[in-house]
């Protein structure tokens, strides 16, 4: 058992955020907060700001793998299309984008919308991004999403059907030693999904409620997934407080080469808020049902939050405690790791206790801060380790961890024209292998934007990724990892009001890093083209 934790990396970069100031970029996403997604236009961030607190569950995100194209429009991007809510939609949201780059890379991205309407709206939005310059790590990614909302007598009913293909290939063997036929080693992995959402929020009734209908069919080349979930949220106002009622029903069936397995669970979480003075309590439970092709088991971890404001709508220190279940999946696996063997056991991911506090606040309307600090036990983690077959990919290891985080991160936005976010976060593990295996030590990331007059942006963007460490089956010795830092910018110029000019430039320093063993990833690459909105 093994506790990593560097008090000096911390301080130090806690301290000097502006270290790297001058090698950042517009937006990233990334895997666990590390890992940037492919397109920019369609990215949802998380950025430090003052909100009603939210229970704090196990940050496991699902995002495709890395490849070094991120590409933004040069104009107020399209916001994520969100379902809870009907969202303004601006003028000349119509776009058509298309570019190329270096490795024989093509983007075509078009997002077609109607304009605004307070009763309705639809669109349709296509993505697709590939690159066929080198055979061990070419990808191709499409994506095609119909979407709409309606407003039905101070009600809202939104919907959203769609489409998304990916195929690459597992590039990580001994090019010297083996020669694969691309078909060999070739993997694709589609998705469809569909949600259907109904809430009644935009009314003055006293009683909220809304329901969700959920559903997508995701299939590798050897496996299939089938979920289906349906959900409800009420909340009513009684006395002081609001009482919540979170419920749900939630299937999958996995087509597996030892046969199908199935999973049901029957979720309820009923919760009570309450406001005194400058003090917000929230307390409640998170029970779930879980059926399998196996056994059945209840769980129930409890919901506690503590905000209290020290300057009002300004500065809140907060602490709580809960505990979540995170319902694994091929979906999930194949998306936090696409490298991965497909023949693996699907276990469930609990947390039964996440300790937390911090402090959130802003000064003025230009700066926010957020420093928290977290501990939490999470049980069957899941870890990778290297197969030792030619092909190298990874095998799953579940492990029972306990995770020690400590975050803090700053935006500042001045003018209206330029925009500076950076958040800090380190990880300290205790496990029972030797390493938290391909888990990194901290993630530091860094943005900047700026409008340097009506026709010229510029932005900026480096993540930086502790070491890790790396091990394959059978091995006595695990191998560890450099720690990355990766520079991207990106500029664009308006040559009217319809018509702009883009360019990106990504891994400046040129380093064919592995996010993960034995798989880099591509070296200096750029792409530029056009954009056409109306």
């Amino acid at each position: 058992m093994k506790f990593i934790f560097n008090k000096n990396l911390v301080i130090i970069l806690f301290f000097f955020p502006n270290f790297l100031f001058s090698q950042n970029e517009d937006k990233v996403d990334v895997y666990t907060k590390y890992k940037p997604l492919l397109s920019d236009a369609r990215r949802v961030e998380s950025q430090p700001e003052i909100k009603h607190p939210e229970p704090q569950n196990l940050n496991l995100k699902y995002n495709f793998t890395d490849f070094r194209y991120k590409v933004n429009p040069n104009f107020t991007p399209v916001s994520a299309q969100g379902y809870k809510a009907k969202a303004l939609i601006p003028e000349n949201s119509n776009f058509v984008k298309a570019g190329f780059g270096n490795y024989l890379t093509p983007l075509v991205h078009i997002n077609l919308h109607n304009s605004y309407n307070k009763n309705y709206s639809y669109g349709l939005n296509v993505f697709h991004l590939s690159s066929s310059g080198k055979t061990q790590n070419s990808f191709m990614n499409d994506d095609v999403q119909l979407f709409g909302s309606r407003a039905l007598n101070g009600n809202n009913l939104s919907g959203k059907i769609g489409f998304d293909r990916f195929s690459y290939y597992y590039y990580g063997y001994d090019h010297e030693k083996y020669n694969f036929k691309k078909d060999s080693i070739n993997q694709v992995l589609s998705d469809i999904y569909t949600n259907i959402h109904f809430d009644n929020i935009n009314t003055p009734k006293k009683v909220k409620t809304g329901f969700d209908i959920d559903f997508f069919r995701f299939a590798s080349k050897e496996q299939a997934e089938l979920n289906y979930k349906i959900s409800n949220s009420t909340s009513f106002i009684i006395r002081n407080g609001e009482i919540s009622i979170k419920s749900a029903y939630e299937g999958f069936t996995t087509d597996m080469d030892t046969g199908k397995f199935i999973r049901n669970y029957v979720d309820i979480n009923p919760s009570y808020k309450l406001k005194y003075k400058e003090v917000y309590i929230t307390a409640g439970v998170f029970a779930s049902l879980i059926f399998d092709s196996t056994e059945s088991s209840p769980i129930i971890y409890p919901q506690f939050n503590l905000d209290y404001y020290l300057v009002p709508e300004k500065t809140k220190a907060y602490i709580g405690l809960n505990g979540s279940l995170y319902k694994s999946s091929i979906k999930y696996l194949y998306n936090k790791n696409p490298y991965i063997t497909p023949y693996f056991e699907i276990r469930n991911i609990y947390s039964p206790y996440i300790i937390y506090g911090g402090i959130k606040g802003k000064i003025g309307n230009s700066f926010d801060y957020l420093i928290e600090i977290s501990h939490q036990a999470v049980k069957n983690m899941p870890l990778f380790l290297s197969d030792s077959f030619e092909l190298r990919k990874f095998v799953l290891l579940y492990d029972d961890i306990g995770l020690f985080k400590f975050k803090t991160g700053i935006n500042l936005k001045k003018f209206e024209k330029i925009k500076l976010s950076t958040d800090f976060t380190f990880f300290g593990y205790t496990t029972n292998e030797t390493y938290a295996y391909q888990m990194p030590q901290f993630e530091w990331n860094t943005n900047i934007s700026t409008m340097l007059n009506s026709k010229i942006s510029l932005g900026a963007n480096v993540f930086v990724i502790g070491k890790r460490y790396a091990k394959t089956v059978g091995a006595w010795q695990s191998k560890e990892l450099s720690p990355i830092a990766d520079i991207n910018i990106n500029a664009g110029y308006n040559l009217n009001k319809k018509l702009s000019i883009f360019i990106n430039l990504n891994n400046l320093t040129n380093k064919d890093y592995q996010l993960w063993y034995n798989y880099p990833v591509y070296k200096i690459n750029g792409i530029g083209g056009i954009t056409f909105k109306f």
